[in-house]
């Protein structure tokens, strides 16, 4: 859909997903997530091919990368079989890998701090299935933890994302109207949970997912950098 029907509508808050939306963390994610297949003796995978499995958690994360089959490019049912113990045990040597290496490459995408500053009067939230320890480390680490006033991680949502459920918990005490709240993503998870809450989804083709699959979930709005938001949604003052 083209954003002309709904640039200037007013909201009065704003949901962010973390991955690809606010941070850029593909790199970090996908060397640890190669650390894991090494360990279990297993060649690495191109960057590439790891982000594409971000957005479903960790553990969607790892069974998708332990279970890709280099010589076929498959992954899942078509892919290489991963067992409930080679699981567990990948989990644990990713959790270990990626709390010390979380920051070695992730950054803000660029003007997010500013983005938030110029909403700062409204209240933001973060929805993102990542666990909560990252979340708080890649927030604070990049200073962007004073900023939303909840953040639900996906170790603590009462279904993730796509189920609106996850959204609804970030507002939870609050009355506000869904039909009134922007959802920004780079996921169809995002997306989806938008439509099925009735909130006004924005899909992000700068961040992890693919431009093409992320317009073929058909957001109600559409932006390419971070920046895009204050150009469709009014500030208090403006």
């Amino acid at each position: 859909m083209g954003n002309a029907k709904y640039k200037g509508r007013r909201v009065d808050a704003f949901i962010f997903d973390l991955d690809g939306t606010l941070v850029d963390s593909g790199r970090d994610i996908a060397i640890s997530a190669n650390f894991v297949r090494v360990h279990f003796g297993m060649p690495g995978l191109p960057e590439e091919t790891i982000r594409g499995y971000v957005g479903d958690g960790v553990v969607h994360l790892l069974s998708r990368a332990l279970g890709h089959d280099v010589h076929t490019g498959l992954t899942g049912q078509a892919g290489l079989p991963v067992t409930p113990e080679r699981l567990d045990e990948g989990l644990g040597v990713f959790a270990d890998h990626y709390r010390r290496h979380l920051l070695d490459h992730t950054r803000r995408y660029p003007d997010t701090l500013e983005v938030l500053r110029r909403f700062h009067r409204f209240p933001l939230f973060v929805a993102t299935n990542k666990p909560r320890a990252f979340t708080d480390l890649i927030l604070s680490g990049l200073h962007l933890d004073g900023a939303f006033a909840r953040v639900v991680a996906g170790d603590e949502a009462p279904v993730r994302k796509p189920d609106p459920s996850h959204l609804a918990a970030c507002l939870e005490g609050r009355s506000l109207d869904p039909a009134r709240v922007a959802v920004v993503g780079d996921s169809p998870n995002d997306i989806r949970a938008a439509q099925a809450w009735g909130a006004i989804s924005v899909g992000c083709t700068y961040g992890l997912v693919p431009p093409g699959v992320v317009r073929s979930a058909e957001p109600d709005l559409v932006i390419d950098t971070i920046a895009e938001l204050a150009d469709l949604f009014p500030s208090r003052y403006d």
